[in-house]
């Protein structure tokens, strides 16, 4: 037995079908695939199986929330994290494993002192985001309001065009009868 322990990694791979398609090429299907690396020597990446789910019960766990994470949709829940350009792949997938997928999620976070340094900055910059976001409607309210003025205002333009045009013709009129 090695007294290093074996390194165990869920990934999402391809796995031989042992099949041909109609037109001679192998077929590969999409599989959970497991890594397992014994430094310094062993490194072993195979199709997973029944017993490895079982038998690492907690890092495929961390595989299964990974994987929700980037499947994340806009919806009722959230903003995806995935969808948030200031977070790297890295942190993605570390705040999926903690079980965090959405900026609503992470920046109720902010001050927690459960989290590294790196990943409480990020909740911080979404807690800031989310501040932002709660005025957005505000000033949406405030352009809407600006439009309305807007076109009021070039109803009242055309109104008093219509009129200097009417006095222009009354005063043309007046002049000619004068002369």
């Amino acid at each position: 037995m090695s007294d290093h322990p074996a390194l165990v990694h869920f990934y999402q791979g391809w796995a031989d079908a042992h099949q041909i398609s109609e037109d001679g090429m192998p077929v590969y299907v999409d599989t959970v695939m497991i890594q397992i690396e014994r430094p310094p020597l062993l490194k072993l990446n195979r199709e997973a199986t029944r017993e490895d789910f079982i038998e690492h019960f907690e890092e495929y766990d961390a595989f299964k929330r990974a994987q929700a994470a980037k499947d994340a949709a806009v919806s009722e829940a959230g903003y995806p994290l995935v969808y948030w350009p200031a977070l790297s792949a890295a942190e993605v997938q570390m705040f999926a494993v903690r079980g965090i997928v959405t900026l609503e999620q992470l920046a109720r976070l902010a001050g927690s002192r459960d989290m590294p340094g790196n990943l409480a900055n990020q909740a911080f910059r979404a807690e800031r985001l989310m501040d932002l976001q709660k005025n957005f409607g505000k000033y949406e309210a405030m352009l809407t309001e600006r439009d309305e003025e807007l076109v009021e205002v070039q109803a009242q333009l055309a109104d008093a065009r219509a009129t200097i045009s009417a006095q222009n013709a009354i005063i043309d009129t007046l002049k000619m009868r004068v002369a």
